[in-house]
């Protein structure tokens, strides 16, 4: 049915070659083509079909010599009474399987005689012609798909963010997809001024720059754009070649860089900080974390070393391999070896019988963070200088080494250099994971981030604790800046947590938080804890003195304390009795 014009122009050119009238019907038996009187029924459903679907069914040509009065027209509404005078048809194969009959029909003596003089070489013309048939069918479907393809083409090339144009050796347009009429501020107003436009653009491109990037300026509407052009050779036989183009605007393209920089960079936001400091070491780690470099971060407990080395992975080229974490001071001497490097079965006593495989193996593609490296024992900082040399491993019994791809990232809160100086820690390792050095500021130096930790580990905890801490008064974010914080961040992280064990509502004053901060103290000092550095009363004490003693310099009245510590008269009057400061050493009298 899909090329019934075809079938009808056949079935036309046999009959009247053999002056035989023609009838053809697919495998539904409906008449596709037919002639004489058998023309009024195209397209409609056969009656007395039993011949043709005794053709289609054995697959073989059927014979009827006798019309009507044959065994397998018993069953036909026309037994006894049919038309025809003889019958010939043939099975329409495709692919295997019967898609269809031609049959040649005579309806007078003549028709007879020219049917059955030589039956042999009638049914060798049915088979050819049946052949055609199929043959028709073949080309249209390769004719749809080659259309649908191309179809599809079409669509994918305006879905791609590149213009695309292919030309012929001559220069003759064959392709372009929306993209790239756009770029060359091309509309279809006139077929003129779009062939003027096309011509412009090709004169300006070297054909000879194959496979390679060259820049073309063009004037569009007004205006100097700036286009990147690959060109490629589309050899598509031995005579002939089409050149496929990709246009690019150098615009766009710095555009999706930037963008892509800052998708990136985003794998930063994670950690914390809006000091200059902090934002200038997330800077400078951003453009480590786009080398393949061994890096080594130092800096004190708690400062967030793991944190910026998980984010170096994640935008570096690696971030789709595993990154892998060690923590060189936790794993006992003798286990650590087999731990970074594997091992074979039957190494030693205990050993998996299968083996297994060591860090370095598993972060083979990827990045592997050696934590505390500064505790790694000396006999492995050599194996360790060796894979970092030749990048490939040896598992604990084996004899054979397997190359590996990482990326190395290492810290530690020692003085490396110190332990370099003192023998215990390789020189040749040192320089070796010191390749990218990176120093993470201590918490107390970058003094604006402990407010904006703070934020952000209320929000944690009040969703931890199912919470509603609003945040700290006045008093205590005073004495939350002055305080060391030895343990950097996450001290500050576990003393906030500490607070909303105890107050989970509302804000966390002084007045409030006081005693529950005093009994933390105690409670450090009586277990001997080497860092109880968040001295409050002291501290409190302190701020409060030296506010007395620069109003006292510059002659203000006492009320002028108050407004420096943010707090009022009457709770200033309480907290120098509570401290027992003496007034007398900063005023003569107070000036009310």
């Amino acid at each position: 049915m899909d090329i019934q014009p075809t079938v009808q122009n056949i079935a036309d050119a046999i009959a009247s070659v053999l002056k035989i009238e023609v009838e053809i019907a697919n495998h539904n038996f409906i008449r596709v083509a037919g002639t004489g009187e058998q023309k009024s029924g195209v397209l409609h459903q056969m009656e007395g079909d039993l011949v043709y679907q005794s053709a289609v069914r054995t697959g073989s040509p059927v014979i009827i010599e006798n019309p009507g009065f044959e065994s397998v027209c018993k069953r036909c509404l026309f037994y006894q009474d049919c038309s025809e005078t003889g019958e010939i048809c043939s099975p329409i194969t495709y692919k295997g399987d019967p898609i269809g009959v031609i049959g040649l029909l005579a309806f007078n003596e003549d028709q007879r005689i020219r049917l059955f003089e030589n039956t042999d070489d009638i049914l060798k013309f049915l088979e050819k012609m049946a052949n055609l048939l199929a043959s028709k069918l073949h080309e249209h479907e390769m004719l749809e798909q080659v259309t649908n393809n191309s179809l599809k083409m079409t669509k994918m090339m305006n879905l791609v963010e590149q213009g695309i144009i292919m030309v012929d050796e001559q220069g003759n347009l064959a392709e372009m997809n929306v993209k790239a009429k756009m770029l060359l501020g091309i509309n279809e107003k006139t077929t003129s001024e779009f062939q003027k436009k096309v011509c412009k653009f090709l004169k300006k491109i070297d054909f000879t720059y194959q496979n390679k990037r060259q820049t073309v300026s063009l004037t569009i509407n007004g205006q100097e754009q700036q286009l990147l052009v690959t060109l490629q050779n589309l050899v598509t036989s031995q005579r002939a070649s089409e050149y496929l183009l990709i246009i690019q605007a150098v615009e766009e393209i710095q555009h999706l860089a930037d963008k892509a920089v800052e998708e990136k960079k985003k794998s930063f936001e994670s950690i914390i900080g809006i000091s200059p400091q902090q934002k200038e070491v997330k800077e400078y780690a951003f453009k480590a974390s786009q080398s393949h470099s061994s890096i080594l971060i130092q800096g004190e407990s708690g400062t967030g070393k793991e944190e910026f080395a998980k984010a170096i992975h994640r935008a570096s080229p690696r971030n789709d391999q595993p990154f892998i974490t060690v923590n060189c001071g936790a794993i006992p001497d003798h286990l650590l070896e087999s731990e970074l490097f594997g091992y074979e079965k039957g190494a030693f006593t205990g050993a998996n019988q299968t083996g297994k495989p060591g860090k370095f193996e598993l972060a083979n593609k990827g990045t592997i963070f050696l934590d505390e490296i500064g505790e790694m024992p000396t006999q492995l900082q050599v194996k360790l200088l060796r894979v970092l040399q030749q990048m490939e491993v040896e598992r604990l019994g084996s004899t054979k080494t397997k190359p590996v791809d990482i990326r190395v990232i290492a810290a530690t809160n020692r003085n490396l250099q110190g332990m370099v100086e003192d023998g215990m820690f390789r020189e040749d390792l040192y320089f070796r994971l010191n390749v990218i050095p990176m120093m993470i500021p201590a918490l107390r130096s970058r003094k604006e981030d402990i407010l904006a930790l703070s934020d952000y580990f209320i929000e944690q905890f009040n969703e931890q604790f199912n919470a509603n801490v609003l945040g700290f008064g006045k008093e205590v974010k005073e004495l939350m800046l002055n305080h060391r914080w030895k343990g950097n961040v996450r001290e500050l992280k576990n003393f906030i947590e500490y607070l909303f064990n105890f107050i989970q509502n509302g804000w966390i004053t002084l007045e409030e938080a006081e005693s529950i901060i005093s009994r933390k103290l105690d409670i450090e000092k009586q277990g001997q804890s080497p860092s109880p550095s968040f001295s409050l009363e002291k501290m409190e004490k302190e701020t409060i003195e030296k506010a007395l003693i620069y109003v006292k310099k510059n002659e203000l009245p006492i009320e002028q304390a108050s407004e420096l510590l943010n707090i009022g008269r009457a709770t200033l009057f309480r907290k120098i009795k509570k401290y027992h400061i003496d007034t007398s050493s900063h005023f003569d009298t107070f000036k009310v």
